[in-house]
């Protein structure tokens, strides 16, 4: 029960109400509003315990998008209802903060960059109840990033949502807070979605509760995992990380920095062309280099690849294209920017580029990753060097050809029983029992679907009685002494007998191994090489060193 201005008394009703947290920098509605837009403004009463003012959109009125369409059925006789769309933002000082509580569209009606990033997250994580969550949205890295949305048909645990903790990035949360009172049910991310008993009086004092929760950092007992990696979209934020990638590959500091495509692709299928080359003038390249990519810029413009300086519009404007292998131009073109891949150390954490957005990973995640990875590390004496630009075909080739205790099984894909696809067991088998799948450079994407192959791999070879039987025939069609490595195929394998090995060709100094490797994929090696052990395989990391 709540008394109202005028004094009567009135039992606030169910809500549901959208809040977001003004940025402190922004001091006044006119600040947070788009100045383009054409607002009516009404000053809350003075009746009220606290300041605030409401700003009302007036669209023109006009007919649906759709009526144009029947109207070529129906040209007279039907007469449509004109409409408008509403929008309205009403703004709330509390606490020294501004809240805006948006209606309708009102929320475009602010500056995208005017309000707090991840408070309705923080509030609703800091809030609900682990026991009591309804949706999850959540973002998977592997060979691509994943979007799902997660929801269960009643209020349940986190361990009712299948997350995954060390690949998982949390976007949104729908659940039920452990305070009753503080509302029904609350969907957080940058905006706060509340659902709950108010009454307009109580919005100040809402707010200032809101706040306090924002500011907590309760959700580190049951949800620290969130800020492990975080994607990054303060614009301010982002602002001095492209600036900080623009110089460093003007300074040429490109250690860290590479190009790589932003999905996967049939490597053997395709080849590019770097922005303003044409088929027919120039060679497509099997690769994508970025230093050579910015000597193909510098040539266009007619200066020294040294003295060339590009700028961050030139990285988001200019466009890689893609050819086939019988040198036809294929549809799919990326811009510069979101085929780069970077790491800095910036913004006193990790920050990583991949597919044209910004990561922040939380420094000891990083570190421990990185430890997980080295001990992974392994030294097989009994693989060749790679010859410099020697393709993975021709180096498993030869390396099979080169070494009796190889069996060359690249290509060589075989179907588990009732698969649609077949797949292929590794591309070298070893007389000592290894699964051998080799991987060119250090892109992301590639390296993160080599990892996901090479499991998928090992679980159909451990689960499948004819999978195993082709595979061994294969071998013995090679050499009949390595196929007795691999047992009779009626009974199942110990996976303990085995090793899946992931060999990586790379001219990085051993030095830098595997420091070198992109964060996203150690990520994914760690948890792969985990679900491998836990199924009883033996899991190493071997870098094939690339002669220049």
């Amino acid at each position: 029960m709540k008394k109202t201005p005028s004094g009567s008394i009135r039992k606030a009703k169910t809500r549901n109400l959208t809040f977001l947290l003004i940025r402190k920098e922004f001091k006044s509605p006119a600040e947070a509003l788009k100045v383009a837009e054409p607002l009516d403004e009404w000053p809350l009463p003075g009746d009220f315990e606290f300041e605030g003012s409401l700003h009302v959109s007036k669209p023109p009125l006009k007919e649906p998008r759709w009526a144009s369409f029947v109207k070529e059925g129906f040209p007279e006789e039907i007469e449509f209802a004109q409409s408008a769309t509403a929008a309205a933002v009403l703004f709330i000082k509390t606490d020294s903060r501004m809240f805006a509580v948006t209606f309708g569209q009102g929320r475009h009606l602010l500056k995208p960059d005017t309000y707090e990033i991840d408070f309705g997250l923080k509030v609703t994580l800091n809030t609900v109840d682990q026991q009591k969550l309804r949706s999850l949205d959540l973002r998977t890295f592997e060979e691509l990033t994943v979007h799902t949305r997660r929801q269960v048909s009643r209020s349940s645990s986190l361990e009712a949502f299948s997350v995954d903790v060390f690949r998982d990035l949390l976007g949104s949360v729908t659940g039920e807070p452990s305070d009753e009172s503080l509302a029904r049910r609350l969907t957080g991310r940058d905006a706060l979605a509340f659902s709950g008993a108010i009454a307009f009086a109580d919005l100040a004092d809402k707010c200032k509760t809101l706040l306090a929760h924002y500011k907590s950092e309760r959700y580190k007992t049951n949800f620290s995992w969130v800020d492990n990696v975080r994607q990054i979209r303060d614009v301010g934020t982002l602002d001095r990380l492209n600036d900080k990638l623009v110089h460093a590959i003007n300074a040429h500091d490109t250690e860290r920095i590479h190009l790589a495509p932003p999905e996967v692709i049939e490597w053997n299928d395709v080849s590019f062309l770097y922005p303003g080359e044409r088929l027919g003038t120039v060679e497509a390249h099997t690769d994508l280099d970025l230093d050579n990519c910015l000597a193909a810029l510098a040539n266009r413009e007619g200066v020294e690849p040294e003295d060339f300086r590009l700028s961050l519009e030139t990285l988001k404007q200019q466009k890689i294209r893609t050819v086939s292998e019988d040198s036809s131009l294929l549809p799919e073109r990326w811009s510069l920017y979101k085929c780069l891949v970077a790491e800095l150390n910036a913004e006193g954490a990790l920050c990583i580029l991949s597919a044209g957005q910004w990561f922040k990973v939380e420094k000891t995640f990083a570190a421990q990753t990185l430890e997980d990875t080295v001990a992974l590390v392994k030294d097989i004496k009994h693989l060749p060097v790679a010859l410099r630009n020697e393709e993975e075909g021709n180096y498993n080739e030869r390396a099979a050809g080169s070494r009796k205790h190889l069996v060359l099984l690249d290509r060589k894909n075989k179907k588990a029983k009732g698969a649609r696809t077949a797949i292929e067991a590794c591309d070298l088998f070893s007389a000592t029992g290894q699964f051998i799948h080799v991987k060119r450079k250090l892109r992301s994407a590639s390296l993160s679907h080599l990892f996901s192959q090479g499991t998928v791999a090992a679980e159909t070879f451990l689960g499948d009685e004819k999978f195993r039987k082709d595979v061994k025939k294969a071998v013995a069609d090679q050499n009949p002494g390595i196929a007795g490595r691999l047992g009779e195929p009626a009974k199942r394998p110990e996976p303990s007998h085995y090793e899946v090995v992931f060999a990586i060709v790379t001219a990085t100094p051993q030095a830098k191994w595997p420091q070198a490797l992109p964060f996203f994929s150690q990520l994914n090696l760690v948890r792969k090489a985990a679900h491998l052990r836990l199924l009883g395989f033996q899991v190493a990391l071997y870098r094939i060193e690339e002669r220049k």
